[in-house]
């Protein structure tokens, strides 16, 4: 969030691909390993960053180095397709720590 009322903070580069990043070079190279380093190199070739060749230190760079203020609505339109992926992410991390029988509990509850 940015200090000024109705601005938020926006990332060219976004700072999940940090996370993306660390996880998938992680990992041990099995099923769980293999899909985290997929996803690694979709989202950074979907934000035009070249995964093999970066390194962290560069990629910290380049996310510090895009971020610009802006207003927030123009922020959630930018980001209108990018919610869902982004949620999909935590709901699976969730189901690879708690297992279906919490999901079903979940859904039970509503």
């Amino acid at each position: 969030m940015s200090g000024r009322r109705g601005e938020e903070v926006h990332h060219a580069a976004p700072r999940c691909l940090l996370a993306l990043r660390e996880r998938a070079n992680g990992l041990p190279l099995d099923g769980e390993g293999i899909q985290a380093w997929l996803e690694w190199e979709w989202e950074a070739t979907r934000w035009r960053v070249v995964p093999v060749e970066i390194s962290s230190e560069e990629l910290q760079k380049l996310v510090d180095a895009s971020e610009v203020v802006l207003e927030r609505e123009r922020h959630r339109l930018l980001h209108g397709e990018d919610w869902r992926r982004w949620g999909s992410r935590g709901g699976r991390e969730t189901l690879r720590r708690y297992g279906a029988d919490w999901f079903s509990l979940l859904a039970l509850r509503r």
